[in-house]
Formats: structure tokens, C-alpha cells, sequence
């Protein structure tokens, strides 16, 4: 399964700072990268976990996955692996300076502590994680690191560059805690460059942290215009529990309004849909009040998908029985004159 190089971290969003606002290097020609190489079979069909470790186990529970670190840095470096706390912070996940130790990195171990990589050349790292007996429950979060670290001969400092892939491992009963989200208002606005945008505030009804993306769409615009769709921006981690805006950038040529606002929003294989009507300001810096969300029922929600496919399945069987049975009769002549 083809997985996504995890590019520098405060790219990333692992780390909130003012490297947040510069462009993303594509790690494919530059800098270091890190990515996981395997996830749990049980989780093919979730995005996020063939980008992060994202599990659930029981006390007294371990497991592996197998990270690959590549140097295109153009010059041979000695790169250092380890576990480095995080925590979820004003609607992001960010990994804490240096080597910070919680709980869930007292569990990590990563082999080999170093990888010494030519310009160019890849390496593969194992973590093990390994959950004591008696563990109470709930969700923890940390980060697997790579770093090279560099010395300045001008200047006399270190400057470290430093990637991640980040740890969500939630630990409890045999049965994972429900995931799920509710985007509960809307509220169109103007930024002060005058570009409009949509806020939505996005609720965690669930029991594990969640990764937001999604999409904006407009319709039934002034004459019967539709714009969109257009993506939210990235970088959004809810806690369970917790409340976060959510927010798409439109086109600078959308005017006034109303518009029907439809947004869908997804962490993995879970998503969610919700719409409003929707006017924006005129003036540059303004915004108008929030509206509340109507949400919408998808038919790909998982919840929905299950029981539809079991009472799809049960009536094509019947059918099929049903079909076996006339033509057995048929065949036998059990079928009187009537019989159609």
C-alpha cells in the first residue's frame, strides 16, 4: 500500500510555530523524511492509520510498526531516533521540544536509536510499544522523531531539523472506543484582506481523537450560482470531548448572498455532512452571526453502511431460496394447475 512521506514537522502541524505559515518542501527532493511503513490489517480502510500509529489495545498489550527514515538533506548525516511526548492544544496536535517524556513514550522503544545515512539513502527503524497490566484507560499521544542535528562554526549554536509520525493509542476494554463528530454552526465572514471564508465549529462526541479535512460547497446562490468545492484548511486535531473551528477559504470573487452552505468533513473513514444558509459581510473584517447546522445523513457513514449491507445480503438470500424452492417444486410437479 503506497504510503505519504510525513514531511517537516511544523509543516506538518506536529509542532505550532512560525514555520506553520512557510511553504511545504516536498520531501521526495529535500530535507529529511520519515513515513510508517506497515499498520494493522484491521485498519486498511483508515487514512489515517497508514499515516500514524493509531491503534487500540488492552493492558498488558504490545505492538510493532516499522518506520523508514530517508536523507535528502545532500550530504551524509547521523540521525537520531526517539519518542517525544504530545498533547492536543488549541485544536492541534503538538509534539513538546526535545526528548519530553509522558507516560505513552515511557512505553516506546525504537531500534536503532541511530541511523548514520549517506546523501540520499534510507533507512528502516523498528517501535515497539509495549502497554503494562493495569494501565487505566484512555487515549495518550506522542511521536516517533528523527532529527539531525547541526552545529554552526559561525554562529557557535545547534540547530536541529527534525520530522515525525505521530501516536494515537488508545488503551482499554476489548471493544475501541466510537468515533464520531458533530459540526454544529456555521458562520460566513470576511477576512481582512476581504476574502471570504466559512467557519464551522466542529464538536468530538466520541472517544478518540480525530484528523479534520473536508470540503465546502455553496449552491443556490444569488441568480442560482454554485461555487466549490473547496478544501478546509488542514491541521485540525480534536480531542475527544473537545470543540475546535474549522475553516475554508473561498474565492475572493464570492459575493453577499444567501448561499446554501454544505460541508463535509471526515477523520479516516468516518464522516460527517451539515449545511446552512450562509451571507457574507461586504465590508473586509467583518463576519456575520452563526447558524446553526442541519446535519445531513450520508450513505456512506460506517454506522449507516453495516445494517443496510446485513438486511441487503438477508433479503438477496431469501430471494435466492424462495427462487430454489418454486423451481424444486416445479420440477417435482408438486405445483398444481393454478400455480403461476
Amino acid at each position: 500500500m503506497r504510503m505519504c512521506w510525513i514531511a517537516i514537522v511544523a509543516v506538518l502541524g506536529l509542532v505550532v510555530g512560525p514555520a506553520a505559515a512557510q511553504p511545504a518542501p516536498d520531501p521526495a527532493r529535500t530535507g529529511l523524511g520519515i513515513r510508517l511503513l506497515d499498520a494493522p490489517s484491521d485498519r486498511r480502510d483508515d487514512p489515517r492509520a497508514q499515516v500514524y500509529v493509531v491503534d487500540h489495545v488492552q493492558p498488558g498489550a504490545a505492538l510493532s510498526r516499522r518506520v523508514e527514515v530517508v536523507n535528502r538533506t545532500g550530504r551524509a548525516a547521523q540521525v537520531s531516533l526517539y519518542p517525544a511526548a504530545a498533547e492536543l492544544t488549541a485544536g492541534s496536535f503538538q509534539v513538546l521540544p526535545g526528548a519530553a517524556a509522558n507516560q505513552l513514550t515511557g512505553w516506546i522503544r525504537v531500534s536503532p536509536a541511530t541511523l548514520r545515512l549517506a546523501a540520499g539513502a534510507s533507512g528502516t527503524a523498528t517501535v515497539d510499544i509495549a502497554v503494562p497490566a493495569g494501565t487505566g484507560g484512555g487515549e495518550r499521544y506522542a511521536a516517533v522523531m528523527a532529527e539531525i542535528r547541526e552545529s554552526s562554526s559561525e554562529e557557535g549554536i545547534s540547530i536541529a531539523s527534525r520530522v515525525g509520525v505521530r501516536v494515537y493509542l488508545s488503551v482499554g476494554g476489548p471493544k475501541e472506543p466510537v468515533s464520531d463528530f458533530e459540526i454544529t454552526t456555521l458562520q460566513a465572514a470576511r477576512q481582512p484582506d476581504g476574502r471570504p471564508i466559512v467557519t464551522a465549529q466542529v464538536r468530538n462526541t466520541g472517544g478518540r481523537a480525530l484528523d479534520m479535512s473536508g470540503t465546502l460547497s455553496l449552491t443556490a446562490g444569488p441568480g442560482g450560482l454554485s461555487a466549490g468545492p473547496f478544501p478546509a484548511e488542514l491541521g485540525t486535531t480534536l480531542p475527544p470531548g473537545g470543540s475546535s473551528p474549522v475553516v475554508v477559504v473561498l474565492d475572493p470573487a464570492i459575493r453577499g448572498g444567501p448561499w446554501v452552505a454544505t460541508l463535509t468533513l471526515r477523520s479516516g473513514p468516518l464522516e460527517r455532512a451539515a449545511k446552512a444558509t450562509v451571507t457574507f459581510p461586504d465590508e473586509a473584517g467583518q463576519q456575520a452571526e452563526p447558524v446553526a447546522a442541519e446535519q445531513l445523513p450520508l450513505a456512506k457513514d460506517p454506522d449507516i453502511l453495516v445494517p443496510l449491507a446485513g438486511a441487503l445480503i438477508g433479503l438477496i438470500v431469501a430471494v435466492l431460496l424462495y427462487v430454489l424452492y418454486r423451481r424444486r417444486r416445479r420440477d417435482r410437479g408438486d405445483e398444481g394447475p393454478g400455480a403461476q
